[in-house]
């Protein structure tokens, strides 16, 4: 498979016994092998029949089929096709017929006619892969092929016609039969009876040969109305093919901007994971950050709280003082009052005594005038 999205060691495809199955295991490619527009890479699925299967990017697209025979009442798996088959050969039916010999009573003579089928090359079969063998089923003989040579009645030969019909392909079988008997005395009844039975068999061949001749020429007008439908049906594939290779385009140009948007979104998740690794780095310091602001409040409010109440401690102690002071400010006005009560007394007895102390100068000033009298009066009094 030349493709430049396709390594030359890109998958497997084995069966597995165990699991009964066919699995797809992708050998770490490059581009990855898709089933069913699912990427698997590195790894393996299991294969079912009607997978799609597709080897790179732009791959294209293969069906996977298992295709299984019945052959001597044992099924035999193939291996899975998954490549499109080519138109085969003219399928060839085989029609044999048994006509009793008049010399020898023991054997048969097969007559054989082969009918060509035309096929319909509007129609397309798949074909087998080579590791799939080779082998075919061969073609089954009716099991009723022998049952007319035990027959021991000595007649003629049969006289057997072929009729053309106007259908080119199609030929009809038509033919009669009467006996001539070589009756020996001895097995006259027997032979008589064998005789009719094959009479009557005949007249039952005619009857549904004369019944399918009729159902073959019920069914030639049906036969360009087939030829019809194949060649509208033709038009129509040819239509749906022209419509799978645009959508095949189409495909591959959404494939490969799904593709750059793939590519655009791993980029895209990556730097989201980039700020999810940052949001939640942001996360821990901010956290980190937050238990240390709590922390300091916590000690902030401690402090104040021990602040608030030392002040009001020291209000209540300055209170006290105040109180007392009051208290001795109220005792010393008290006591003040009493002072200057006791000063307006002394005040009192000052004037009093200052009074006094002025009278007893003015005594004194008057005895020392009456000495100094007395002495002036003495010494007069002495000189005299």
């Amino acid at each position: 498979m030349c493709s430049p999205h396709v390594d030359n060691q890109h998958a497997l495809i084995e069966y597995d016994d165990e699991q009964r199955c066919f699995i797809l295991k992708d050998l770490n490619s490059s581009t990855g092998t898709y089933v069913h527009e699912c990427r698997v890479q590195n790894a393996a699925v299991r294969l079912a029949d009607g997978d799609f299967i597709r080897f790179g990017f732009n791959g294209l697209p293969l069906e996977f089929r298992i295709e299984q025979h019945q052959h001597q009442h044992q099924h035999e798996t193939t291996m899975p096709s998954i490549y499109p088959r080519q138109p085969t050969s003219n399928s060839l039916h085989l029609i044999t017929q048994t006509i009793p010999s008049r010399r020898s009573p023991s054997s048969t003579t097969n007559h054989q006619q082969q009918i060509d089928v035309q096929q319909n090359t509007g129609f397309s079969l798949r074909t087998r892969a080579l590791s799939a063998g080779t082998k075919k089923i061969s073609g089954i003989t009716p099991s009723n092929q022998t049952n007319n040579g035990i027959r021991d009645s000595i007649v003629r030969p049969n006289a057997w016609t072929i009729t053309s019909t106007s259908n080119p392909g199609r030929s009809l079988i038509n033919g009669s039969f009467s006996g001539e008997l070589d009756i020996s005395g001895q097995d006259n009844t027997e032979i008589t009876n064998r005789v009719g039975q094959l009479e009557k068999e005949v007249k039952g061949r005619e009857a549904e040969i004369r019944e399918l001749t009729d159902r073959l020429r019920n069914l030639e007008p049906l036969s360009s109305t087939f030829k019809t439908d194949v060649n509208t049906l033709k038009a129509e594939l040819d239509k749906v093919k022209r419509e799978k290779q645009a959508a095949s385009g189409l495909i591959s140009s959404l494939q490969r901007d799904l593709h750059s948007k793939e590519s655009s979104l791993a980029k895209l998740n990556r730097e989201i994971d980039g700020l999810k690794t940052d949001s939640r780095d942001k996360d821990l310091k901010l956290q980190s950050l937050q238990s240390k602001l709590n922390l300091l409040r916590d000690r902030t409010r401690a402090e104040e709280d021990r602040h608030n109440k030392e002040k009001e401690a020291k209000i209540n102690l300055a209170e006290q003082q105040i109180n007392e002071l009051n208290e001795n400010i109220n005792r010393l006005k008290s006591q003040l009052q009493d002072t200057e009560k006791k000063l307006l007394k002394v005040n009192q007895n000052e004037q009093k005594l200052k009074q006094e102390c002025e009278h007893a100068r003015g005594q004194l000033t008057e005895v020392q005038r009456s000495e100094a009298t007395l002495k002036s009066d003495l010494a007069s009094a002495q000189r005299k």
